[in-house]
């Protein structure tokens, strides 16, 4: 707090402390013996301006925080050569602060006494010789009880309903299975090492289903076959057409017994258009021609 005008029965406030420099409660505060501990209070100057006594350990920066003007201020209201040109118990003019100016006081008048709370740093000073107010308790308003929230109603979960698989295509009622394609057999089951026949035909040439039955495989992914479609029939055989040119069905579809599923071709590992035939026994390939119908 700044020191301030007061009667004689009023004692000065302890010099201030640098900013930064604040010491703890129970710590000693150094002791400059040639500085009076007690800085002599600040009087009005002549022409109404208020005047401040240098304490130690202050600074023309800390007294210009203090009273809210600036350094530069100071340094032209007193003349100063430098804001480091000041020394301990020299009569500083504050400029701009006719607020702070007060009449004496008459025998009436209580003597103001000074706070000696410790100021906290960076906070701005209260006004010199104004109390401060003291803050009246404030009502608080219990809070409201919040209403009871109801418990979410558990919506049931809906019913799952089973799909049924769609029903396998019956066979045609034929005893032997129909031809793919008409042409010459190249290779037959032997030659083919157990897997099935190879038939010439031209390329571009319409491959026909063997047997009512549902696609189970469209692609190309069986390593030397090419474009390769799989049908699975009632009678638990499986028949494959491969080096195929164009496909025309999907996975899962379901085709009757003559349907075109494609186009003769040359994918895979041949070198003219041809159709390899095979069919299967569940997963054992066997030889298909005592199985088509002549």
């Amino acid at each position: 707090m700044p020191a301030m005008q007061t009667s004689a029965s009023v004692p000065s406030m302890p010099p201030a402390v640098a900013l930064g420099s604040l010491p703890s409660s129970n710590a000693a505060l150094p002791v400059n013996n040639s500085v009076p501990s007690a800085a002599p209070a600040a009087v009005p100057a002549t022409g109404g301006a208020y005047t401040h006594t240098i304490a130690g350990g202050e600074s023309l920066y800390t007294i210009a925080r203090r009273y809210e003007v600036t350094t530069q201020a100071l340094v032209q209201a007193n003349g100063l050569s430098s804001p480091d040109k000041i020394v301990v118990g020299q009569a500083l003019i504050i400029p701009g602060r006719p607020d702070l100016v007060r009449t004496p006081q008459t025998p009436a008048q209580a003597p103001v006494q000074l706070a000696s709370a410790t100021p906290v740093l960076g906070a701005a000073p209260a006004p010199l010789g104004r109390p401060q107010a003291t803050p009246q308790p404030v009502a608080v308003a219990p809070a409201a009880t919040p209403a009871p929230v109801a418990a979410p109603v558990a919506t049931p979960a809906p019913t799952q309903v089973a799909t049924a698989p769609a029903a396998e295509p019956v066979a045609s009622g034929n005893d032997k299975f129909r031809w793919p394609v008409s042409g010459r057999v190249i290779t037959d089951f032997a030659a083919s090492r157990g897997t099935g026949i190879n038939i010439d035909v031209p390329e571009g040439s319409t491959v026909k289903a063997a047997e009512n039955g549902t696609v189970i495989y469209v692609g190309s992914g069986v390593e030397g076959y090419g474009n390769l479609i799989l049908i699975r029939h009632a009678n638990g055989y499986v028949s494959a057409y491969a080096h195929l040119n164009g496909m025309n069905v999907a996975k899962g579809a379901a085709v009757n017994r003559g349907d075109a599923i494609g186009t003769v071709g040359m994918s895979g590992s041949v070198s003219k258009p041809q159709l390899h035939f095979e069919l299967r026994k569940g997963a054992t390939p066997v030889d298909p021609v005592p199985l088509l119908a002549s």
